[in-house]
């Protein structure tokens, strides 16, 4: 289309229909593509945070229970109360990593994501650009 042949004296080229209709096309084509990638994104990063907060219960769970079985078992109870402090600070230092890490992984995926929507709706636009050079 950068090589159209132009109509003496009327500002407009003339352009082969297959090849703008092809153009077309593979606009329409792209576009859904990226909404359906948009939308995998989003459940992948609503999964990972909910995996996330599904490990960060369980190990925060686990650590309460280790908790109570160390005061119910142990004869020094202070011992046992400073491991199980310890164990909870441990298990929530470990779900804040595991969140942190799962909304930057997220924010990663949305910008990769937008970069690529940035992309084809700059082709889109050059696309619609070049269509109103032809008229």
């Amino acid at each position: 289309m950068e090589v159209a042949p132009k109509i003496p004296l009327s500002g407009r080229s003339l352009v082969d229909e297959d090849e703008v209709l092809d153009l077309i096309a593979k606009i329409r084509n792209a576009l859904p593509e990226e909404m359906r990638r948009a939308e995998a994104l989003a459940a992948e990063r609503d999964r990972i945070l909910e995996d996330g907060q599904r490990r960060a219960e369980r190990i925060i769970a686990q650590a309460e229970e280790q908790a109570a079985r160390l005061l119910r078992e142990s004869e020094i109870i202070r011992l046992a109360q400073a491991e199980a402090e310890r164990i909870v600070e441990e298990a929530r230092r470990q779900a804040y990593e595991m969140e942190s890490g799962a909304k930057t992984y997220a924010k990663k995926l949305l910008e990769i994501l937008q970069e690529s929507l940035a992309e084809n709706l700059s082709v889109v636009e050059n696309g619609l650009q070049h269509l109103e050079q032809m008229e």
